[in-house]
């Protein structure tokens, strides 16, 4: 479910309020970069077809330009990454990474006219934002919440978490994860392994495995 959520949120249409005048302060640099990666997936769903590879090449580029995966990837390792070797991290950094574009990519599509009204952004420091918003249905009823973490990085502005009613989906998958490795042994070969099999599922078009479901 909490894939779903992302990948869902990825796709929603957004209107900045109040609408204000721009500035180049943290909270106003953080606004445009989620509503242009809004308008930037959009785009992406508008030009190509559903069956048109390059809509997963294009929204595969789009992923890796706004989502900070490599760092969303350590956080969710958690005290398992203490000890572990250069060779196994960068295996594991490589295999989350396609593992979590795969999973957006097998969800394109599930867009429903949903839209988001961000309300107001608050920067922790100069290289931390959050911005928060709701998420309306197509009929204009609010449905819940959100919030967006937009961290500055080498690579400039980029995604780090999303709260949806009240939950952190990089937390939630962090906690899936340290559970995982808590019923194996703590091995993260093994969850290697695991997200590279998942991730040769989706793009054969078959479902995740439950136990790693958000």
């Amino acid at each position: 479910m909490l894939k779903r959520l992302i990948t869902i949120l990825l796709f929603l249409p957004v209107a900045v309020l109040p609408a204000a005048a721009q500035s180049a302060n943290p909270e106003s640099k953080a606004k445009d970069f989620v509503q242009q990666g809004v308008e930037r997936a959009i785009a992406i769903l508008d030009e190509t077809a559903p069956d048109d590879p390059a809509r997963a090449a294009r929204f595969r580029d789009f992923v890796n330009d706004i989502i900070d995966t490599r760092s969303i990837a350590l956080f969710a390792l958690g005290h398992y990454r203490k000890g572990l070797s250069p060779d196994v991290l960068k295996a594991y950094v490589h295999s989350f990474e396609a593992y979590a574009t795969a999973s957006y990519e097998s969800r394109l599509g599930e867009y429903g006219g949903q839209t988001i009204s961000i309300i107001n952004g608050t920067a922790r420091n100069d290289t931390d934002v959050l911005i928060s918003g709701t998420i309306h249905a197509a009929d204009g009823q609010e449905i819940t919440d959100i919030a967006f973490r937009v961290l500055t990085t080498k690579h400039g502005l980029q995604l780090f978490d999303v709260r949806v009613s009240g939950i952190w989906l990089a937390v939630e998958q962090r906690n899936q994860f340290g559970a995982w490795l808590a019923q194996h042994n703590g091995d993260v070969r093994q969850l290697i392994d695991f997200l590279v099999s998942e991730t040769a599922r989706m793009r054969s078009g078959g479902a995740t495995v439950a136990a790693m479901e958000g």
